[in-house]
């Protein structure tokens, strides 16, 4: 995880006033199935943040890694950049798992797909893990079925009425939203607190902006 300071070298010369006082970052929970995203607007000289949106987008189960990858990394270039105009993109961090080594790892060549397409336009792309935004929200595993999912979630509602269903991005169908949107509020919430963020909002909040926007096929 970076410093203030060298995120905000990172958010452009030339434009480094504006864009330090008045900022976009782009948070994400990527998985295999569907990638939650959460959005702000910062200001590092006042230290203050408000989350403004938060949304889901599905992968289609048949589409190979490598249309998955270009889906994810499509919507970075074409949505994100272009209509919420981002500066910045913040992940999760994804560990190995030493004793399961074989297969395919899709979450971590999506992350490296993430961060080859943020480069296009110059975006730096940072990650924390999992139990660095969790311990700095005083989120706890629920020990009676070794479940972090439902505590993420009662922890993001007490500050965001994220909504209990969501429109498929591939289908068009109602489906339960996921815990990958909790997750990303979750995601920069913590990120920002680690930061010494002292004022974090989430006025205004909107949810699945991106619908209509970005299409249903690679």
């Amino acid at each position: 995880m970076k410093s203030i300071e060298e995120i905000k070298e990172s958010l452009g010369s030339g434009e480094t006033e504006q864009n330090v006082g008045n900022s976009t970052f782009l948070f994400l929970d990527v998985s295999g199935t569907c990638t939650g995203y959460s959005l702000a607007t910062i200001d590092f000289e006042k230290k203050k943040a408000n989350f403004y949106s938060a949304g889901v987008l599905w992968l289609n189960p048949d589409w190979t890694h490598a249309a998955k990858y270009h889906y994810i990394g499509s919507a970075i270039n074409n949505y994100f950049w272009v209509v919420e105009q981002i500066d910045y993109v913040v992940i999760e961090q994804y560990s190995m798992n030493p004793k399961k080594r074989m297969g395919t790892f899709v979450v971590p060549e999506m992350c490296g797909a993430i961060k080859a397409f943020a480069h296009e336009n110059g975006l730096d792309v940072d990650s924390l893990p999992p139990q660095s935004w969790r311990s700095q929200l005083g989120i706890k595993k629920d020990k009676s079925n070794n479940d972090w999912k439902g505590p993420t979630k009662l922890k993001v509602l007490e500050v965001t009425d994220v909504p209990e269903k969501s429109i498929s991005n591939i289908t068009g169908n109602e489906r339960t939203t996921p815990s990958d949107m909790y997750d990303a509020i979750a995601i920069g919430w913590g990120w920002l607190g680690k930061l010494g963020f002292s004022k974090i909002t989430f006025n205004g909040m909107e949810f699945n902006k991106h619908l209509g926007v970005i299409q249903q096929e690679v």
